[in-house]
C-alpha cells in the first residue's frame, strides 16, 4: 500500500510529535507499505531553519536508514510567542503541504497527524483532490488544548477552528487515537464518528529505541539526579520543578532539564533570579544521548499543568522513561493512573504540586529498592504491551478490513 504521512514535525527536529511517525513510518516500510512523509523544513522547536535545509522551499530525500521517502515543505519559521506567529506558521506548513502533497502523485491512503489542526486541513484537501481515503490520527484534542494553554485566545479564531475540526472529522475514513480516553469526546461531540473506523494508535517504544537502550552501557551518576526531557512549554507548567528544587536546595540532589521550548528562556531566568545551582538545562540532544542521559538519571519527571484537558493525556516521554528503567513521577491524573497501577512503576502526584513532587523525589532518594524495582517493572510492562512494532499493525489490520 502507498500510504502519505502528513506530519508537521520530523526528525532532526526534536519530540515527541516528530518520533511518533518517524518510527511507525519505518515499521510501516518494514512490513512492505510504501511511505512517503510530508513535512515542514526542520524549525522546530527553536523557532531556526537547520542549517542544511537554510534557503530550501521543497526538499525531497531518503530517511538515514533508506526506509521511505521524506518531503519537506516552505513554513514561515518564528519563535511562535504571539497568536500571530503561532498561526502563521501553522498556516503557513498548511498551504506549503497541500502545494507539495499534489506534485506528489498518487496513494492509496493519507495519514493526517493532529495537532496542529492545520495539518488535517492539508490532509482533507488532498484526500478529496486525489480521491483516497484519510486516516485523522489524533494525538491531542485541538484546538481545546490550544485553549487551555492560552495559545488562542480570540474567539473568532476559536471559532473557525472549531467548524474545520467538524469538517475533518465528517470527512475523515477513519481515526487513530493516540489515547484511547478520545474516543468518549470523538463520539459525544461529534456523533457520526460512531460510523467511522476508529483504531486505538498508543505512543508506545519501538523495538529498534530498545534495542538502542540495550546497547547502552551507562551507570547512574554519582550524584542523584531527577531529569525531565521534551518540549519546555505552556502544557508543561516546569515552574512546579522549579519551586520543587527549591524545597530540596540543601540535599545532594541535582535536576536536569533537557530541551527546549518558548518557556525555556523565562524558566533560565528564575533560576538565575533564585541563584539556584541544583539545576542543569541541557540543549536538545539526539535520540542515542538521550538514551545516555535517561540510564544515567536516577529519577525522571512527567509533569503538566492542572487542567481537566490533560485527563487523558499519557505522554510519551513517559514511555521512554519506563523503558530505560527508570521509576517516574507524574503529575498527570485520570488515565495516566490506571497505566500507573497496571505497571506498577512509578508515583502519581497532584499536578503543579511542588510539595508533592519534592517528597516523591525524596521517597526515591531515600529507598533505593522501590527506585530499582518500579523501573524494572516499567522497563517489562514496554516491553509486554506497548511495543510501537505491534500497535500499528494491530491498527493498520483494522483499518484494512474495514476500507
Amino acid at each position: 500500500m502507498k500510504i502519505l504521512i502528513i506530519s508537521q514535525y520530523h526528525p532532526p527536529e526534536m519530540g515527541a510529535a516528530a518520533m511518533r511517525w518517524n518510527d511507525y513510518a519505518h515499521i510501516l516500510s518494514k512490513i512492505g507499505h510504501k511511505v512517503t512523509v510530508l513535512s515542514e523544513i526542520p524549525n522546530y522547536p527553536s523557532g531556526i531553519i537547520n542549517e542544511k535545509y537554510s534557503r530550501k522551499w521543497f526538499w525531497i530525500e531518503k530517511d538515514p536508514t533508506e526506509s521511505f521517502t521524506i518531503v519537506r515543505t516552505a513554513v514561515w519559521a518564528n519563535g511562535r510567542h504571539t497568536t500571530i506567529q503561532r498561526i502563521g506558521f501553522y498556516l503557513s506548513f498548511m498551504f506549503s503541504a497541500i502545494y507539495g502533497g499534489v506534485k506528489l502523485g498518487s496513494f492509496d491512503l493519507i495519514f493526517a497527524s493532529s495537532p496542529p489542526l492545520f495539518v488535517g486541513i492539508s490532509g482533507m484537501v488532498l484526500s478529496k483532490l486525489k480521491k483516497i481515503p484519510m486516516i485523522f490520527d489524533i494525538r491531542d484534542l485541538w484546538p481545546e488544548s490550544a485553549r487551555a494553554l492560552g495559545e488562542i485566545n480570540s474567539t473568532l479564531i476559536l471559532s473557525i477552528a472549531k467548524w474545520f475540526e467538524e469538517k475533518i472529522y465528517s470527512h475523515s475514513t477513519g481515526f487513530f487515537l493516540a489515547v484511547p480516553g478520545f474516543t468518549e469526546y470523538l463520539t459525544k461531540q461529534f456523533p457520526f464518528a460512531k460510523r467511522k473506523i476508529i483504531a486505538n494508535l498508543m505512543n508506545g517504544v519501538s523495538k529498534k529505541f530498545i534495542n538502542k537502550i540495550e546497547c547502552d552501557n551507562s551507570k547512574e551518576n554519582d550524584i542523584f539526579t531527577v531529569l525531565y526531557s521534551g518540549n519546555i512549554g505552556l502544557a508543561q507548567g516546569l515552574e512546579t520543578v522549579i519551586k520543587a528544587a527549591i524545597i530540596l536546595k540543601n540535599y545532594p540532589i541535582k535536576f536536569q532539564i533537557i530541551g527546549d521550548g518558548v518557556e525555556r528562556k523565562l524558566l533560565e531566568k528564575m533560576v538565575h533570579k533564585l541563584e539556584l545551582v541544583n539545576i542543569e538545562f541541557v540543549d536538545p540532544i539526539s535520540r542515542n544521548k538521550l538514551i545516555t542521559f535517561l540510564k544515567s538519571a536516577h529519577v525522571c519527571l512527567v509533569p503538566l499543568r492542572n487542567n481537566i484537558l490533560f485527563m487523558n493525556a499519557i505522554p510519551s516521554k513517559l514511555l521512554e522513561y519506563m523503558a530505560c528503567g527508570k521509576p517516574v513521577i507524574i503529575g498527570v491524573k485520570g488515565e495516566v493512573e490506571d497505566l500507573m497501577q497496571k505497571s506498577n512503576s512509578g508515583i502519581c502526584i497532584e499536578p503543579e504540586n511542588e510539595q508533592a513532587l519534592a517528597d516523591g523525589i525524596i521517597e526515591y532518594f531515600q529507598n533505593k529498592k522501590l527506585r530499582k524495582m518500579h523501573g524494572s517493572n516499567g522497563a517489562n510492562y514496554i516491553n509486554q504491551h506497548l511495543l510501537k512494532d505491534d500497535l500499528i499493525e494491530k491498527a493498520m489490520e483494522k483499518i484494512e478490513d474495514k476500507l
